[in-house]
């Protein structure tokens, strides 16, 4: 017979397994993160259920939501900062492009966040 609470915690550890393996998908992608549509098909899961664990992620500091459903794992976004802080004036989107080996569209995301996250200082650079 089961206790009244061995319920609830079971069902915790299967959301956080889930929330691991949404985790790792990001954290596989670096700088070309999976849209959460593309996402959802890795995981076997609706986007729904994807963007509630992407949430979690950003709660607990190791997701990055830069906008426009772009998502990354942030430690990929806090080594690019401790890269740009190396680099000599201009910083660029394009310049942050090629070394993301990205688009420009997730450049400029990955940019935007890290700047609204004041954890990197480009005022020279154009939005």
């Amino acid at each position: 017979m089961q206790s009244a609470d061995s319920a609830p915690r079971r069902w915790k550890a299967r959301h956080e397994a889930f929330y691991q393996r949404v985790l790792a998908v990001y954290r596989e992608a670096g700088y070309a993160p999976p849209s959460v549509r593309a996402a959802s098909r890795l995981v076997g899961a609706p986007p729904d259920a994807v963007r509630a664990m992407l949430q979690v992620g950003v709660e607990r500091g190791e997701i990055a939501d830069a906008g426009e459903e772009i998502y990354f794992a942030a430690e990929h976004l806090h080594a690019l900062a401790a890269h740009l802080r190396t680099l000599p004036p201009p910083i660029t989107v394009a310049r942050v492009r090629d070394w993301m080996g990205s688009s420009r569209r997730y450049a400029a995301a990955a940019l935007r966040w890290l700047r609204e996250q004041g954890k990197l200082s480009l005022p020279d650079m154009p939005d």
